[in-house]
């Protein structure tokens, strides 16, 4: 990988960093492309099980390089679509490892979107979460943060926050639900690998098959279909346990 992305595998987990932090890992587009070309390098990888996702610096992701504007490196899809950032978010849910996020400091705009695309989020202590697209003269609807904070966070909570792009920081992320975990910001590196290592308990199918079907009930539409993945996946679980 470049080095504004940089990866070291540990077992079956692989540490992926964010690393500009001189522009606070604003996204570019070699680093969006970079995101995009690892991410979607995991569809078929099987010695992989499990993502952690941080970034270098004082804070997660300020969303798009807006200071870039007009240089050869500055995020290309913007008035046709967000092409290459909508793939990336798409190659996220479909990797079949699950993507544990540890931020500090802003993640806005697309830096959020990356976050909410995750399946484990933890806030260091610094850590705020900027719908900032609004604030920015665009909509606040943008590459799905509508669908995931609605319900995340509830209807009421999720408009508001949207419509006026205020931030969330971390203590009411953590009361609202929207982290799972609230760390000194010196702590998060710890508790990355502590998540890890308590996943990877797991049976080796049992964390893409969850993953898979988390994300199949989160969209399904009655209880009977809940029901029906589920047991398709604890099928498939114990198939592989019999295997193995």
């Amino acid at each position: 990988m470049t080095e504004i992305l940089t990866v070291e595998r540990r077992d079956a987990v692989d540490y992926v960093t964010l690393n500009r932090p001189e522009r606070l890992n604003a996204l570019n587009q070699p680093l969006t492309d970079a995101l995009l070309a690892y991410f979607e390098a995991r569809r078929r990888d099987t010695e992989c099980r499990l993502i952690v996702l941080a970034a270098a610096g004082r804070a997660f992701c300020s969303g798009a390089d807006l200071k870039a504007g007009g240089q050869p490196d500055a995020l290309r899809d913007g008035p046709n679509g967000d092409w290459t950032l909508r793939d990336l978010l798409k190659a996220m849910r479909a990797c079949p490892q699950p993507i544990v996020t540890l931020v500090q400091g802003a993640a806005a705009g697309g830096g959020l979107a990356i976050v909410l695309a995750s399946d484990i989020i933890v806030a260091g202590e610094t850590a705020a979460f900027h719908p900032a697209f609004i604030k920015i003269g665009l909509s606040g609807s943008e590459l799905a943060a509508s669908w995931r904070l609605q319900r995340l966070l509830g209807q009421a909570v999720a408009r508001d926050m949207l419509l006026t792009g205020r931030p969330m920081k971390a203590e009411e992320a953590l009361a609202r639900g929207l982290v799972s975990r609230l760390v000194p910001d010196d702590q998060l590196a710890a508790e990355g690998e502590a998540i890890a290592a308590d996943l990877l308990k797991a049976a080796p199918d049992a964390l893409r098959i969850s993953k898979r079907t988390f994300d199949g009930t989160l969209e399904a539409t009655s209880f009977e279909t809940a029901l029906e993945l589920e047991e398709r996946g604890q099928i498939q679980a114990i198939r592989a346990m019999r295997r193995g």
